[in-house]
């Protein structure tokens, strides 16, 4: 086991925090940091669009661009990971809701009535 110093704890961490004024700004902040998202999406084979900002949440939609098995879990995979991405660029966002998922609550994997769900696959943009 490695031991570190004790100048390596957390409290001796300096971070940012910017402070967002009203639910337009965070709106605002969300949208950039999907615009700045969307090419390493778009490459990966995915669509992130947002919907609104609603009490700290931001309510978005996924896409799935290519078919491929297992579409709900990568589906949910890929909200995991944009979710992950906007808190971490932006502290006053609570989450991350995409509304053409089923919630996680519902979705009952291990029920024997278990129906999976196939998201319907984008056609691609024209050139």
């Amino acid at each position: 086991m490695r031991a570190y110093p004790a100048t390596a704890s957390r409290e001796h961490i300096a971070v940012p925090v910017r402070m967002l004024g009203n639910v337009a700004d965070l709106k605002a902040a969300v949208a950039e940091k999907l615009k700045e998202m969307a090419p390493y999406l778009e490459g990966s084979g995915a669509r992130v669009e947002l919907l609104g900002v609603e009490d700290g949440v931001a309510q978005v939609k996924v896409w799935l661009t290519r078919p491929g098995p297992a579409r709900l879990v990568t589906s949910i995979q890929l909200k995991s990971g944009i979710e992950r991405a906007l808190k971490d660029g932006i502290p006053d966002l609570r989450g991350v809701e995409a509304l053409n998922l089923p919630p996680y609550e519902l979705l009952g994997w291990d029920q024997p009535a278990f129906v999976p769900v196939e998201l319907p696959v984008e056609d691609p943009p024209k050139t």
